[in-house]
């Protein structure tokens, strides 16, 4: 059975660098090999968005078939 590792990463895009930021820490993060599986605003008014990244992991012990 296939499993992962997660982070979930903030991004302030107020700013103008705010795009920039953003693609940069994700190419960055994608370079260690994971990959965005998704992106949603933080707050009513996408002052903010967080994004969501996996990576395949091996060698992790195998539960029972339960979730933690």
């Amino acid at each position: 059975m296939k499993q992962y590792e997660h982070e979930v990463l903030i991004f302030d895009m107020s700013g103008k660098k705010g795009l920039a930021d953003m693609r940069d820490k994700l190419a960055e993060w994608g370079a260690s090999g994971y990959e965005l599986v998704s992106v949603v605003a933080s707050d009513m008014h996408s002052r903010s968005v967080t994004a969501f990244l996996k990576r395949e992991v091996e060698g992790l012990p195998v539960a029972n078939g339960e979730a933690a």
